[in-house]
């Protein structure tokens, strides 16, 4: 017997695991020693788990304790509850007695119990539930094989390691990423460790705010420790427009390496692509008779849109028939370094109106990689997300006020997301939306912020935090922009 309750203020699901009763004897002394793991889930991919204490040779435990995890209002459709009873041994593997499932996808009980919490919010619904042995056999056997597969998969990769410290140094930088995934992938399969006491689901509601005064409070310290980087700069204006080059493709994308101090230009043609054109320099670029020629590169993957950037020697870019993978791309190699899927809503809906291919845009500033999508109501409003480009970690995610209505591309310049709008993709070009996580630049700060009026909108706009200078791609055209800056005002 176990209760549900939910507190959509607060954004938290308590299930308090109160009882159970003639559970199955997994020992030779005829009982069991009871615990109880609950696990919240999402699209089949566990999010978080919890575990209650073990209650000693028993087959009808009392437990009484309450396991909380918090699930914004928007996201509460989307998960389910897995319970499992767990037999602990001292010696050996914890056995599994019985399973149940309590969700919008569950069965019979476990959906009218769901349905029951969400239409008295606040309030405990308590429910007998059934265990289910069927198949729990099978799975516990392939968990147990996955476990001695990758134990023998870290074995190798440590012989490898081993052999590779002769190597050059950019080969053990990429032994030093593996080795990030390997660490990430443990973590992943390490199902029966975790314990949090949890709160009531009872508490008051004065108690519940002053809590989400501190969470707010170490939130923001979180956040300013994250975006803390030697850059201070405001956009004040656009100086000036150059135009690079001209093709007969409306859409596409061209960049430079963010970071690294390279001359190469990168040419990736249309929405839906696997080719891209390097460049030896600008002005190879410029000049189609220059010798030699581009170097042709065929990706293994397409991408989709025209939101790819370029960072630290490899390509990340949305993959093509898939509404939220990100792909981390070996231009050297010619192989993919790694994948992440994007959560919150992201690939749902275009992220501009006026680019008709673009779900996810990519974009790079002195902080770091992001990505910027469009929220998962209809018409909704921009999503902006911080991504740790050596693990594809997600470190952090803002809901803004800016509006996907309208808009036709964004970039970041020193932390702060700048949204270009057009009327129809016909101009004006004006940005009239700026997002800073860190509150020090506001929209009433900004003069107008028009660019020079284009036939058409912008495929894409990125900013290059080496050269501090804007790349954009409008009907054919290459384009530079060059901006007027200021410094920020200081944090208080």
């Amino acid at each position: 017997m176990f209760s549900l309750c939910y507190l959509p203020t607060a954004g938290r699901l308590t299930i308090t695991i109160i009882k159970a009763r003639n559970l199955k004897a997994m020992d030779i002394t005829g009982a069991s020693d009871p615990y109880v793991k609950v696990s919240l889930m999402c699209d089949g991919r566990r999010l978080k788990k919890r575990k209650t204490s073990t209650k000693r040779n028993t087959l009808n435990p009392v437990y009484n304790e309450a396991i909380v995890f918090d699930v914004p209002p928007e996201n509460i459709d989307q998960i389910y509850l897995s319970v499992a009873v767990m037999d602990y041994d001292r010696v050996g593997h914890n056995e599994i007695i019985g399973v149940c499932q309590v969700g919008n996808e569950a069965e019979r009980l476990g959906r009218d119990h769901w349905s029951e919490m969400l239409s008295y919010p606040r309030k405990p619904i308590a429910h007998w539930h059934s265990l289910v042995e069927q198949g729990l056999q099978k799975c516990t056997q392939a968990a147990r094989e996955y476990i001695q597969d990758f134990q023998e998969f870290s074995k190798n990769i440590s012989v490898m390691l081993g052999r590779c410290q002769t190597y050059t140094s950019e080969y053990k930088s990429a032994v030093h990423n593996l080795a990030l995934r390997v660490e990430r992938a443990q973590r992943e399969i390490d199902y029966l460790e975790y314990l949090r006491e949890a709160e009531v689901c009872t508490e008051s509601e004065d108690k519940v705010l002053a809590e989400k005064q501190v969470q707010e409070a170490e939130e923001e310290k979180r956040i300013r420790t994250l975006l803390n980087a030697s850059c201070d700069n405001m956009l004040m204006g656009i100086k000036s427009l150059k135009i690079v080059k001209k093709t007969m493709d409306t859409d596409g994308s061209w960049m430079k390496d963010a970071v690294r101090d390279s001359p190469k230009v990168y040419l990736l043609i249309g929405s839906r692509n696997n080719t891209v054109w390097e460049f030896a320099s600008i002005r190879a670029f410029m000049e189609d008779s220059t010798k030699p020629g581009p170097r042709k590169l065929i990706l293994t993957h397409s991408w989709q849109g025209t939101g790819q950037v370029i960072y630290k020697g490899f390509l990340f870019f949305h993959s093509q028939g898939t509404p939220n993978e990100i792909i981390k791309y070996n231009l050297q190699k010619r192989t993919v370094e790694d994948r992440m899927l994007l959560l919150g809503g992201a690939g749902r809906a275009l992220a501009y109106p006026h680019s008709p291919s673009t779900y996810i845009d990519l974009a790079v500033d002195e902080h770091g990689l992001w990505a910027i999508h469009s929220g998962p109501s209809i018409h909704g409003h921009l999503v902006l997300t911080k991504i740790e480009p050596d693990t594809l970690g997600v470190e952090h995610s803002w809901d803004t006020p800016c509006r996907s209505q309208d808009a036709e591309a964004s970039f970041l310049l020193c932390g702060v997301l700048y949204v270009v709008y057009s009327s129809g993709g016909l101009g004006p070009h004006r940005i009239t939306c700026v997002y800073d996580p860190l509150g020090t630049v506001i929209e009433e700060n900004l003069p107008n912020v028009f660019f020079p009026r284009r036939s058409r909108s912008h495929s894409m706009i990125h900013y290059n935090p080496r050269d501090k200078q804007l790349y954009a791609w409008n009907d054919g055209n290459q384009i530079i922009y060059k901006l007027q800056t200021k410094r920020k005002q200081p944090l208080q």
